[in-house]
C-alpha cells in the first residue's frame, strides 16, 4: 500500500513537471512573460524582451530533465529534490523581504512570509523524505 502511495505522489510530480514543461515552452513561443490583474490598472500582460525569451527554454529543459530524473528513479533525483526544495524556499523568503520590507508595517508581513516559508518547507521537507523509497534501486512500479 505504501509503495502505490509513492507511485501515485511521483506521478503527480512527472505530470506537474510535464506541465511546467510545456507552460516553458508555451512562454518562449508566446513572448509572454506573466500576468498581473490589478483592479486599478485592469489586467496587465509582461512579455519576455529580446533574448531573455530563451530564459523560458532553460526552465523547460530544467523541467524537462527533472521530469527524466524522476521517471527513471535516479537516486540522484531525491537528493537533488533537497537542494531545489531549500532554494525554492529561500527565494520565497527573500523575494517577500525585498517586496515588503520598504512599505509601512511591511515587516509584519516579511515576518510572516518567513515563517510561512520555513513552515512549508518543513512540510514538504517531511513529504519529500518519505519519498525516498521511490528512488531506491530495488524499487518497483
Amino acid at each position: 500500500m505504501a509503495e502505490l502511495f509513492l507511485v501515485r505522489s511521483m506521478r503527480v510530480l512527472m505530470a506537474l513537471l510535464l506541465f511546467s514543461c510545456v507552460a516553458c515552452i508555451l512562454s518562449a513561443v508566446t513572448g509572454i512573460q506573466a500576468f498581473d490583474a490589478n483592479s486599478r490598472t485592469g489586467t496587465v500582460v509582461y512579455y519576455w524582451h529580446g533574448y531573455w525569451r530563451l530564459l523560458a527554454l532553460v526552465y523547460a529543459a530544467i523541467s524537462a530533465l527533472a521530469f527524466y530524473v524522476v521517471y527513471r528513479r535516479y537516486p540522484i533525483a531525491w537528493k537533488l529534490g533537497w537542494v531545489f526544495l531549500i532554494a525554492g524556499a529561500a527565494e520565497f523568503i527573500l523575494q517577500a523581504w525585498f517586496g515588503l520590507i520598504h512599505q509601512p508595517y511591511g515587516w509584519v508581513g516579511a515576518i510572516a512570509a518567513t515563517l510561512g516559508g520555513i513552515g512549508a518547507a518543513i512540510y514538504w521537507g517531511f513529504w519529500w523524505r518519505k519519498q525516498k523509497d521511490y528512488f531506491s534501486p530495488d524499487a518497483t512500479d
